[in-house]
């Protein structure tokens, strides 16, 4: 099973729905669309699920295909998952920096998760993940001394 999760930012981010549409008749998707409005029979989406039975969907989920919120991606990391990170754009206007970029970037080259590039071919991403062996978070600090250095430079 895919686990997608879209944020809560208000800002649309429907192109990270459409994305993981492309692998849905591959695997079960469950997705958490927040504030997003898509509708499909493809996929099982929901606005927002409890954090009870979020914990539970990280455990059983195979993949997780997440915006590249520190929050999402944390928990990714902590639960030993496979993910893809694909970062929300300022210039579709779904956050205002592109913050998120800078964070999985950094978590790609330290082979902790998987970044989608703007305009990459989805289906071959998901293809790599199947094999993709993700490192622990093991640099000398934590994960969330990282995702604070990341976000200093947006928070001035």
């Amino acid at each position: 099973m895919i686990l997608v999760l879209c944020g809560t930012q208000k800002q649309d981010f429907t192109r990270l729905i459409r994305l993981v549409e492309q692998v849905a008749n591959r695997e079960e998707i469950i997705i958490q669309a927040g504030h997003n409005h898509y509708e499909t029979d493809k996929m099982k989406l929901f606005s927002f699920i409890p954090n009870d039975e979020m914990e539970k969907l990280y455990q059983q989920a195979s993949l997780i295909v997440t915006h590249a919120g520190a929050g999402s991606i944390l928990q990714g990391v902590k639960n030993h998952k496979k993910i893809i990170a694909v970062p929300r754009l300022k210039k579709y206007h779904e956050h205002v920096n592109d913050h998120q970029i800078e964070l999985a970037t950094k978590l790609e080259q330290l082979g902790c998760i998987l970044t989608y590039q703007d305009g990459e071919d989805f289906i071959s991403l998901y293809e790599k993940a199947k094999t993709f062996n993700p490192l622990p978070f093991n640099q000398k600090g934590n994960i969330e001394g990282l995702i604070d250095q990341s976000l200093e430079k947006y928070l001035k």
